[in-house]
Order: C-alpha cells, then sequence, then structure tokens
C-alpha cells in the first residue's frame, strides 16, 4: 500500500472512509477511488456499488492516513527561515516551543510578528481580544519545535543548519 501518489483529493477520500462518511452519491468520487484501488489500499464492493478498505488497509487505515496527510502538509508548505530573528524574537521562541503560555500583548507583539513572518507561528485573531492576539504553531514550526528549542541560544551558524 504505496501512499505516495496520492493526490489531495484521494487523501480526503480516504479520510472520509477513516472516519466512516458515506456519500450519497460516491460516483463523483469515481476518480479518487480508482486511485485508492490502484494504491490497494480499496477495492470494489462485490456484487454492488462502492468501494471498501481492503483488510490489510483496515488495519492500518489510521497510519496510512496519517502517512498521507503529513506527506502532503510537508509538500505545500515552506519551513521555518529562522535566520534572520532578533535575540528578543529567539527568546520568545524558546519560552514558546519549550511549552510556556505566553499572552501576547502590546509589548511583545511585535516579536511575534517576527516569528510569524519567519513561519515559525501564525498569528490569529479572538472574538474577545481582537486581532493578532492568538497564535499557533505553523507545521513545520510544529515539527521542528524540538530542534527550535535547541538552538535558542546557538551562534548564527547553527541557525542556518536549521534551515531546510
Amino acid at each position: 500500500m504505496d501512499t505516495t501518489t496520492l493526490s489531495e483529493t484521494a487523501v480526503a477520500v480516504l479520510r472520509f472512509e477513516v472516519k466512516g462518511y458515506r456519500s450519497r452519491d460516491p460516483r463523483g468520487r469515481q476518480q479518487a477511488y480508482r486511485e485508492l484501488e490502484a494504491a490497494g489500499i480499496m477495492e470494489p464492493v462485490p456484487g454492488g456499488p462502492g468501494y471498501r478498505l481492503t483488510s490489510a488497509a483496515f488495519e492500518r487505515r489510521h497510519e496510512l492516513l496519517a502517512e498521507a496527510e503529513d506527506r502532503i502538509e510537508r509538500n505545500r508548505l515552506e519551513p521555518p527561515d529562522v535566520s534572520g530573528l532578533t535575540e528578543g524574537a529567539r527568546r520568545l521562541m524558546g519560552r514558546i516551543t519549550s511549552g510556556e503560555r505566553v499572552e501576547i500583548t502590546d509589548s511583545n507583539r511585535s516579536l511575534f510578528r517576527e516569528l510569524a513572518s519567519s513561519r515559525v507561528i501564525d498569528l490569529m485573531s479572538t472574538f474577545t481580544r481582537g486581532g493578532e492576539s492568538a497564535f499557533r504553531f505553523t507545521y513545520w514550526g510544529w515539527h521542528l519545535r524540538h530542534e527550535l528549542v535547541r538552538s535558542a541560544g546557538a551562534n548564527e551558524s547553527t541557525w542556518q543548519g536549521i534551515r531546510r
């Protein structure tokens, strides 16, 4: 079972199948089902319309879905570029990636904006606190967070090594 060539549409259909969602009219998903069948993940239902997960795919369904989703996200997004961060932004990144809860305030908002422009985090708005009042890690910011923490006090050559 190979998920490396699945299209985003096929991965979306796989996600629905793994979660148990059924389509009223699966004919619109035929190309995705054919992709999943070619990958050995799904098979036509004998004597009936539609497709089902193969027994081997059913055993590994969550793992297969995670692999496919991860591949799509890795290819879709750019990794962080932390080479130009100021010392204050580096310290803030060390704090938030280590799990410390840091509230965004007027005094540190510019540091959070640096992290956002470096693709470590995304700034978000909340209903109660307004614009740029919350953040979440980007895909790569989250997956590289431990490497970023280890490098928070490193010299410039180490920061260059983080860029992938």
